[in-house]
């Protein structure tokens, strides 16, 4: 069986080695971009089963990517989870196009928990 592929998109170089390593032992296949732009580069590559956008980058802002990768016919309805250091309201996460929203610092097993729900992953 294929791993699931989570692309996890964050301007912070230790959540993306965190992320990495936790998405691996969790038997998932991570994916990660330090930008927006190095994002859509990514996905032109390989269709992720689900992303992880950090909402607060420099240069693209994470509403910003959401609405390039919603624009990618192939990505209208990957999951989109929206990684915060500040909580995230439902209308926010709404307006977001995103499927939900995680706070920084999270729980390591209620963040592989969303993510396997969000993305149809069975234990």
């Amino acid at each position: 069986m294929q791993k699931p592929v989570i692309l996890v998109v964050d301007d912070d170089v230790p959540i993306l080695t965190l992320m990495r390593t936790v998405l691996r032992e969790f038997g998932f296949e991570p994916r990660v971009a330090s930008t927006g732009a190095e994002a859509l580069a990514a996905v032109q590559e390989e269709t992720p089963d689900l992303i992880l956008l950090d909402k607060n980058m420099p240069g693209m802002s994470g509403s910003e990517v959401v609405r390039a990768l919603r624009d990618e016919a192939g990505l209208k309805k990957v999951p989109i989870l929206i990684l915060s250091g500040e909580p995230v309201a439902p209308d926010e996460i709404a307006r977001f196009g995103a499927a939900g929203a995680i706070t920084k610092p999270f729980d390591i097993a209620d963040l592989v928990e969303r993510i396997r729900s969000h993305a149809g992953v069975a234990r």
